[in-house]
């Protein structure tokens, strides 16, 4: 059985989870007349290039070769940020009524959540994938390490307003911002926050549901 026949149940559920999602929103917009909440289906839809990319570097003759790997891994880190971000798309419920909080507030995190999940489905995989070409504690030490990155790629986007697109549109600035926060700690206390804040998050999330993965093994 070949990797994307193993993925098929999980697609198929996740495509259950995105429909139903989908059909929140419409309603959303039907009910109030507005389109506000239509960027909700771009940002799942970044949040699902990370999966793709994996899927691609599953197949045996790419992640044997370790420069496609790289430049996979590469992409794949870039855009696996978007994933999570979703999450911090709760702070437009500020501008929901009265009448429509609660209904945004089940709409947002729908999205979220299926954000999380592809999410943490790419991590799995580029896990093992990874496994092929290190040890398992550098595995290990790696995922820590790019789920504290996505808590900082979290901030680049919420905050000071980068996508994964400007990496190569405008990779000068980002780079200069980046630097600035490296040097002077202490002066972006904040952007450190945020980082281990949303990075720890996604790391206690993910072993949570890697335990329980296991358990019910």
């Amino acid at each position: 059985m070949n990797y994307l026949q193993k993925q098929l149940p999980f697609i198929k559920g996740y495509c259950i989870a995105v429909f139903f999602s989908l059909i929140l929103l419409f309603i959303r917009v039907a009910k109030l007349d507005s389109n506000f909440f239509l960027f909700l289906i771009w940002n799942l839809f970044l949040a699902c290039i990370p999966y793709g990319i994996t899927m691609l570097l599953s197949f045996e003759k790419i992640h044997k070769n370790r420069f496609l790997f790289g430049i996979g891994f590469i992409s794949w880190l870039a855009f696996l940020p978007n994933a999570p971000y979703i999450l911090t798309d709760l702070q437009h419920i500020r501008l929901s009524t009265l009448h429509s909080v609660w209904f945004d507030v089940l709409l947002i995190l729908s999205f979220a959540i299926n954000g999380l999940i592809i999410g943490f489905a790419s991590l799995r995989t580029m896990q093992e994938l990874l496994k092929k070409h290190f040890s398992n504690k550098t595995t290990s030490l790696i995922i820590h390490v790019v789920l504290l990155l996505c808590g900082f790629g979290i901030y680049m986007g919420r905050i000071l307003r980068w996508n994964s697109w400007d990496l190569l549109q405008n990779p000068t600035h980002i780079l200069g911002d980046i630097f600035r926060r490296i040097i002077s700690p202490i002066e972006h206390i904040n952007t450190w926050a945020f980082t281990i804040g949303f990075g720890g998050f996604l790391i206690i999330t993910y072993h949570l549901i890697r335990h329980y993965q296991k358990e019910t093994i």
